[in-house]
């Protein structure tokens, strides 16, 4: 997928209408609700499923490359863990994360594979799929962020980092992108960040840091109004 071709427009424009219509359906017939997070739910955990079993059979899989360590893989997880529990503090997370990683991944797409290769609907669903699902609870099911929500975001993203430094550095991989020397990173916004290790993770909490407080903002006003 070339980014910002007729290709990729179309997939953005068809996130933005499935973000808008299925909460709206939700919001206009509730008896619909369970059924549809149910089967989010399982959408989400289906796609990663079956693509570590591609991935398995094809004789692709390896430890640098196919870990779920990306933020995107556990923002699958926590989002179908918000889907099917209504957990409000999942719905935090999940809001941040995808609204975060999973919108901007979407945007700049990194994949060479096209339709219909399992790779490309993985990536799909994936990103369109999970950006959904998220709206869905938020605006749909009505779970919103609550006052604090910045802080337990950000308490519960360290698990995250600190795990996918750990694993990049057991692994020689690169899950989350926080491999300061990764020649890809000079491709993306990343490359604005210093390569020095330290300062180069510094950065990164304050860009997500920034980012959480942004996409929790437009719910902040909500509550002054």
């Amino acid at each position: 997928m070339v980014m910002f071709s007729a290709e990729h427009w179309v997939i953005l424009a068809l996130t933005a209408l499935l973000c808008v219509v299925v909460p709206t359906i939700l919001r206009r017939k509730p008896e619909l609700s369970d059924g549809v997070r149910y089967m989010l739910a399982l959408v989400l955990v289906l796609n990663i499923v079956v693509y570590q079993s591609y991935r398995i059979v094809a004789g692709y899989w390896s430890v640098a490359t196919d870990l779920p360590m990306h933020l995107c893989a556990w923002a699958n997880v926590v989002t179908a863990l918000a889907l099917l529990t209504r957990k409000q503090f999942l719905v935090e997370i999940a809001w941040c994360w995808v609204m975060t990683g999973s919108v901007n991944a979407l945007i700049t797409p990194q994949l060479e594979n096209a339709f219909p290769e399992i790779p490309y609907i993985y990536f799909v669903v994936g990103h369109t799929g999970l950006i959904t699902a998220v709206c869905t609870v938020v605006f749909g099911l009505n779970i919103r962020p609550r006052p604090g929500a910045w802080l337990r975001v950000m308490a519960a993203s360290q698990i995250y980092f600190f795990s996918a430094i750990a694993i990049n550095h057991l692994t020689k991989a690169n899950y989350g992108f926080l491999d300061p020397m990764d020649p890809f990173r000079n491709q993306t916004v990343l490359a604005i960040f210093p390569n020095d290790g330290p300062w180069f993770y510094l950065a990164f909490e304050f860009a997500g840091a920034a980012l959480f407080a942004l996409a929790l903002l437009p719910f902040r006003y909500g509550e002054k109004r």
